[in-house]
């Protein structure tokens, strides 16, 4: 798949990003989106929404045109390489130098970008560690050298400084020495450089909080502020960003920067929702929002819909960031809210949220077409549909499962194609990306992308280890009652046992969408989880054991116990029946229960029982549907049995629904509906069974024709039977 596909409206000639940085991609300029109060933008979407790829591209298509750099706020490096001298680095620190050097590479108009502020904070901050020798303070003031650009005024001033000063640095090395170092090296700054130099210096120092306009003051404080750590280093580092920015538009501001500089610089910060990028992006919001202005660009990832939890005041329900959907066209608006008070407005006000956009079916078809373009006409219809309808409704557009399913059913066989399944889908290989040849199901390497890649930064290090096995076994829940009993019996005996709660604010942190139906919301994942429960233990031990937990927690509440998902306890137990043992069991109850519910209650009971899974065992569903296996039993059983499997094969869906099954659940509802009727007209004439309502009776049989022509369109649109968030994507296949 084309590293682009599925973001044209972002990248395109008169995308978000052309407007934002006045270029396009071959260079062209355009007009610049929005005034110089530019929100900061937040592509939002969950694990394998495509948020990275997004960045990448940006990365790769407009660096060549404007000064763009790049940060992961979620790489390892970010906090190891503080860890070697954490009284004079940070990770906050090491992202600044990170994107320092970025700008200092720029070779396109204007040159390279110089940081002299951001160098003399960074300068100060190194010769502020108290428990450093000398040699190791010269060493780190020496390494900042690098962001200063090869011949510029600046790096011959700034590093003239140092080495005039390394004689003196070198002969103190006690911890009272640190004021002097610290002086040294801001004295030597300030009088070193122009008068222009050291306005500029002024003006950014000067600002430093209590600096009252001295920028040796403001430096000294600051350096203070950074080995405080806590909130004190917070602000510092704050600060620090703020020279940068402040570099930024010195360089467009300058009479050369105005003369030969075009469009907007960027910045990218993937992984914006980690504490790391947290940190980076409060002190820009907060500067734009005390009008603070910078033309820096800002495009960062987060994977809450929302942003993330960072941007809001605890219970501000009010909070509403501007938001923008790709897919609905034109281009987004926005403005900072009115009423600005400095100190006291949320961050949400300076945010406008991105929806990665998924994948449309024509999209995922023209992806298909290329991974298959080597089988030429020897893909016939019915192998297309199996494969495009199963990658749709296990990916739901996600771009991430789109890619690896396409990719990895690339090699099979016309026949192979013909009989596939979802499941069968998820077994099917991709090489390693290791290098050794191996290969791996297709499953396994999604489930490590988005599961065992993507931690929910919260979770805590004691439950790292099985947070998949967690998550595996949450697959089978619906709502939180049944999610706490799934987890109870899986942490049985661990000490801090993670709540079914606690699990479901995680997987929200982690951007995984919620369904009113399903603990785990997103259909992709909870079919990967579910085929790793099966396979956790022989013979499916895992699964079988998860439901046989959860029959035994709803039987023991009896079987009349009120259910909000599926009416009642006993509904609820039926369904896990059915995923687990099969139907017997099931037809047996819902005939049973039959004469004495209302019509709607019996029908919205036997589509929440037939919303189950149907794994490990041969898809025997539409067999029984047709009425083609021996049920014991009366005429209402064996009709039960037939409208229960139809509705089964309709409401989970592995394969492309088969044509004949709306007309079974046509037949077989209309046969239910019959029944009720001649039950009225029998109890009204004296002959029906004690105990029934005939009025009731007739308004079943009523509801009853009805629902059979609802479902039996339903089907014929290839629409689910009971709307669902997670499944409505599914119609059509």
């Amino acid at each position: 798949m084309s590293d682009d596909l599925g973001f044209d409206e972002l990248l395109g000639h008169d995308g978000l990003v052309a407007r934002l940085t006045g270029r396009t991609r071959t260079g062209r300029n355009k007009e610049l989106l929005f005034g110089p109060d530019l929100p900061v933008v937040l592509f939002v979407g969950g694990p394998g929404m495509g948020k990275g790829r997004l960045l990448a591209s940006v990365q790769r298509h407009f660096k060549p045109r404007v000064p763009v750099a790049h940060v992961d706020c979620a790489a390892a490096g970010f906090q190891e390489v503080p860890e070697e001298r954490p009284g004079a680095r940070s990770a906050v620190t090491e992202v600044l130098r990170r994107i320092a050097l970025e700008y200092r590479d720029w070779d396109g108009d204007g040159g390279p970008v110089a940081v002299p502020r951001l160098y003399a904070g960074l300068a100060a901050v190194a010769a502020s560690d108290g428990l450093a020798t000398a040699n190791v303070l010269v060493d780190e003031v020496r390494r900042l050298d690098e962001l200063l650009p090869p011949g510029s005024f600046w790096r011959g001033v700034l590093r003239g400084t140092v080495k005039n000063y390394v004689g003196f640095l070198a002969g103190l090395v006690t911890h009272a020495a640190l004021g002097p170092v610290v002086n040294a090296l801001i004295d030597g700054l300030l009088a070193r450089v122009s008068t222009d130099g050291k306005k500029a210096l002024t003006e950014c120092y000067g600002d430093y909080p209590g600096a009252g306009g001295q920028p040796r003051s403001g430096m000294r404080r600051l350096a203070a502020d950074f080995q405080q750590g806590g909130e004190a280093r917070r602000i510092a580092e704050g600060f620090l960003f703020r020279a940068l920015r402040q570099d930024i538009e010195a360089a467009y501001r300058s009479v050369q920067g105005r003369l030969s500089r075009v469009g907007r610089p960027v910045l990218l910060l993937d992984h914006a929702d980690t504490a790391l990028g947290r940190r980076l992006l409060k002190p820009v919001l907060e500067d734009r929002e005390r009008q603070r202005h910078d033309r820096l660009v800002v495009l960062a990832t987060a994977r809450r819909e929302d942003g993330g939890r960072f941007l809001y005041y605890a219970g501000d329900d009010a909070a509403a960031p501007a938001r923008w959907d790709p897919t609905a066209g034109g281009l987004p608006q926005w403005s900072r809210p009115a009423g600005t008070v400095p100190d006291g407005e949320p961050l949400w006000r300076g945010v406008l949220l991105v929806r990665m956009p998924r994948l449309s079916r024509e999209q995922q078809r023209t992806a298909s077409e290329r991974w298959h373009a080597g089988q030429g006409d020897q893909l016939g219809n019915a192998a297309r549909l199996r494969l495009n309808t199963g990658i749709h409704r296990l990916s739901g557009g996600r771009p991430l499962l789109v890619t690896r399913l396409g990719e990895s059913t690339a090699t099979l066989t016309l026949e192979q194609l013909e009989a596939c399944t979802d499941w069968s889908l998820l077994d099917t290989r991709l090489p390693a990306s290791d290098g050794t040849g191996r290969d791996r199901p297709v499953a396994d390497v999604l489930l490590d992308e988005l599961v065992v890649g993507a931690h929910p930064e919260e979770l805590p290090a004691a439950h790292r280890g099985h947070w998949l096995d967690l998550l595996s076994h949450l697959s089978v829940a619906h709502d939180a009652e049944c999610a706490q009993a799934v987890l109870r019996a899986a942490q049985e005996g661990r000490e801090n046992p993670l709540t079914a709660y606690r699990a479901a604010e995680l997987l929200e942190d982690s951007g995984w969408p919620p369904c009113p139906r399903h603990f785990i919301g997103d259909l992709g994942l909870r079919r990967l989880l579910m085929r790793r429960l099966h396979r956790m233990r022989p013979d499916g031990g895992a699964w079988h054991t998860a439901h046989a937990v959860l029959q035994g927690h709803y039987r023991a509440l009896g079987d009349d116990h009120p259910d909000a998902r599926f009416g009642t306890a006993a509904a609820h137990r039926m369904h896990h029946l059915l995923a687990s043992d099969g139907a017997d069991h099931v037809t047996r109850h819902l005939a049973d229960v039959f004469p004495a519910r209302s019509a709607d209650a019996w029908c919205e009971e036997l589509l929440a029982i037939a919303d189950a899974p149907l794994l490990g065992r041969a898809d025997d569903r539409l067999a029984h549907a047709h009425g083609e296996i021996h049920v014991p039993g009366d005429a209402r059983r064996r009709r039960v049995d037939r409208l229960l499997h139809a509705a089964w094969l309709s409401g989970e869906r592995t394969w492309p629904l088969d044509d004949t099954v709306p007309g079974v659940l046509r037949d077989q509802l209309s046969g239910l509906s019959e029944e009720l009727a001649h039950l009225a007209d029998e109890t009204v004439a004296g002959r029906g069974p004690g105990g029934v309502d005939a009025d009731r009776a007739a308004e079943g049989a009523e509801q009853l024709a009805r629902v059979a022509r609802a479902w039996g369109d339903r089907a014929e649109a290839r629409q689910p039977l009971k709307r669902c968030i997670c499944t409505q994507h599914i119609g059509f296949g």
